[in-house]
């Protein structure tokens, strides 16, 4: 068995603790887990082996009851068909209280600039003061994706806002309900939620027992705390604009989250054209990865480095 040093060399993750993989989904020789240290702990990130030496980084922000799993499957996809190796690395990392990151406890440690923050401490990390960094965003991720772009467009080469929208999701009726479920069965509702059919027991499938051992290890207090600003938070579209980091805006045809027209306003305020995933409803990386990674390779593609 090697080392925890080498196998930081042999993953070439230098300066970064590795860590064991969340839930049962294997990585692979291809994939390394981590840790990104942040004011608040460690935030566990994942990201392809190339990461040092690559020349452009891509980092990927889940959303609401998400984690950095999120994208483990897609990162394969994207790495193995859509790009060059030696260009790009993609990295994820679980946001604070999700999966195995650090949970402080008590609502007031999740509001949105806490994430932003964590954003900033993680982009600086993994070198973006010196080779700005492409962003990701899923749903919540989105917001702080796009408040990242603003508060450092100097670490942002670019943004992807992927099935996030501008403006909180349109009913609170929408959210409330989600809330009181939350407070009424603790995260593990979340598991219920999303396949109401199972029983809260260990599964076969390994991205489904995934899901369940995430919904009872993320923070109740980060699921009350989305949950809230989701329905209330600022639209921030005239600022991004004005940061001058490019941005391209995804969705899946099928999206249901937000209204799809809303996808399509903040597009065209920002004076570009959506790109929709067809096919797709609101995780695109799962349900048609192939297109999902041909909208992003050619967003970036027509980055000006």
């Amino acid at each position: 068995m090697m080392s925890a040093s080498e196998d930081d060399a042999a993953t070439g993750l230098h300066g970064f603790r590795t860590v064991e993989p969340f839930g049962p989904m294997r990585p692979g020789n291809s994939v390394a887990t981590f840790a990104i240290h942040v004011a608040v702990g460690d935030l566990t990130a994942m990201s392809t082996a190339n990461i040092d030496e690559a020349l452009h980084r891509a980092l990927f922000i889940p959303g609401f009851t998400g984690s950095k799993e999120d994208f483990l499957s897609f990162f394969g996809v994207l790495d193995n068909d859509h790009s060059d190796r030696q260009q790009r690395a993609l990295v994820s990392f679980s946001q604070r209280g999700q999966a195995d990151s650090v949970a402080p406890v008590g609502t007031d440690h999740y509001r949105l600039t806490d994430f932003v923050d964590d954003g900033c401490a993680v982009l600086e990390a993994l070198g973006a003061l010196d080779h700005p960094i492409d962003l990701v965003g899923h749903s919540f991720g989105g917001l702080v994706a796009r408040r990242l772009a603003i508060a450092r467009p100097d670490l942002v080469r670019s943004v992807v806002l992927f099935s996030s929208g501008a403006k909180p999701i349109p009913a609170a009726a929408d959210v409330n309900p989600v809330i009181d479920v939350l407070r009424q069965h603790g995260s593990a509702a979340v598991f219920r939620g999303a396949y109401p059919d199972l029983e809260d027991e260990p599964q076969s499938d390994p991205h489904t027992e995934m899901v369940r051992l995430r919904a009872h290890a993320s923070s109740l207090d980060n699921l009350l705390a989305m949950a809230d600003i989701l329905g209330r938070f600022d639209d921030v579209t005239d600022a991004l604009a004005a940061s001058g980091v490019p941005v391209a805006v995804v969705y899946g045809h099928d999206d249901l989250v937000w209204p799809t027209e809303m996808y399509d306003e903040e597009a065209h305020r920002l004076g570009i054209e959506p790109i929709v995933i067809d096919h797709a409803a609101h995780s695109a990386q799962i349900e048609n990865p192939d297109a999902f990674a041909d909208a992003l390779t050619g967003f970036w593609d027509h980055v000006a480095d």
